[in-house]
């Protein structure tokens, strides 16, 4: 992850064959068009108990009324090429919240009523709009929401009725249930992980939001459920092969995009797993095709697709061997708080100290009780 963030800056800037048609709008628009633009998301690890409430959003990204600043943060670089893709041809952009907090356990349910009220409340003062654009997670949990931002998403469609487009970009370890599709004109994912694609996706969905509006395409989104869960490197094979398959797919045949949702394996939430996303234009039935097609394809590949992660014995073993001249970096896959895990395992320490293997820093440790 921090890999990712690294490279974007610099760069500045899902049951089987089950599917939802999405709604497609058949209206004529004017010349000047306004988009409505927002940011609500977190990578929400059930398991962990620090809550994710109102400060941490604040200390992670909580801006209002597109003021990012000189050095804006990477969740809000989709909010920044969406407004400047539309004032290059003259429209009208209104931005409302931004909202982003790093991983940590379930968001209070105040936390999410309140900045999700906030959205929908300047959206309702900012009608009528041509389009709503979002940058989602994906994979946020509330207290009395198991899909928060399928919440938000739904809320956005009863508001601005049938006939506007709606578009969202998720992150690759969401969760992509039915609620977000069927309340959605368009979802795009992120396609690699490190995510180092984020502006490229952006613009993926500026494209089909931009067609739709035109009346040149009329998308149409299809889910493939992989009935798979894991941690998955788009950088190593047999899947960078994959992503590179699905990325060949896309403008051809009537296919507009093709997502891969990975999930993120510690969302305790019914919809958890990986999907095959299709978006096809005025086609389901092609949607839907392909969609099991490529999951069927994940499922055969299944054995390979995860990196050779290790127990802890056979770790210490690799440990114990080891007189290069270069340090071992052992990494608690599970206990990580870049994925919002509290840092309080001692499980590898007590086996580092049981098996006298010296020459360790280990860290962080989150325990006030100890401390």
């Amino acid at each position: 992850t921090i890999l990712g963030v690294a490279r974007m800056s610099r760069r500045h800037l899902c049951c089987a064959g089950d599917s939802r048609a999405v709604r497609n709008p058949p209206r004529t628009f004017d010349v000047t068009r306004k988009i409505f633009t927002a940011c609500l998301g977190t990578e929400t690890n059930s398991f962990s108990p620090i809550p994710t409430g109102l400060k941490l959003f604040e200390r992670t990204m909580l801006v209002r009324g597109g003021a990012h600043g000189d050095r804006p943060g990477v969740f809000a670089l989709p909010l920044i090429l969406w407004k400047q893709r539309a004032e290059a041809l003259g429209w009208t952009v209104v931005e409302s919240v931004a909202a982003f907090a790093m991983p940590a356990g379930d968001t209070t349910r105040a936390t999410h009523e309140a900045l999700r009220d906030e959205i929908l409340g300047d959206l309702a003062r900012a009608l009528p709009v041509d389009a709503v654009l979002l940058n989602l997670h994906g994979a946020m949990i509330a207290d009395g929401y198991p899909d928060a931002e399928g919440d938000l998403l739904t809320r956005v469609r009863a508001l601005v009725g049938p006939g506007v487009v709606v578009g969202a970009e998720l992150d690759l370890h969401c969760h992509p249930p039915h609620a977000k599709v069927d309340a959605a004109t368009a979802i795009v994912i992120y396609k690699e992980y490190p995510h180092v694609d984020v502006t490229e996706r952006a613009e993926e969905l500026w494209r089909i939001v931009e067609g739709t509006l035109a009346g040149r395409i009329r998308p149409t989104m299809a889910l493939h459920d992989c009935r798979m869960l894991g941690i998955f490197p788009t950088t190593r094979e047999p899947v960078r092969s994959f992503v590179d398959r699905m990325s060949a797919l896309e403008g051809k045949n009537g296919i507009l995009s093709v997502s891969l949702g990975h999930g993120f394996p510690w969302g305790d939430t019914p919809e958890v797993g990986m999907r095959v996303l299709v978006v096809a234009d005025g086609d389901r039935a092609r949607a839907e095709a392909l969609a099991a097609t490529l999951g069927r394809e994940v499922w055969a590949m299944r054995e390979t697709m995860s990196p050779p992660f290790l127990g802890i014995e056979s770790a210490i073993d690799r440990i114990a061997g080891h007189d290069g001249p270069r340090p071992l970096v052992l990494a608690d896959a599970a206990d990580n708080p870049g994925i919002g895990a509290a840092g309080d395992s001692t499980f590898l320490l007590r086996r580092l100290i049981e098996r006298g293997i010296g020459g360790v820093a280990i860290a962080p440790f989150y325990d006030r009780g100890a401390t």
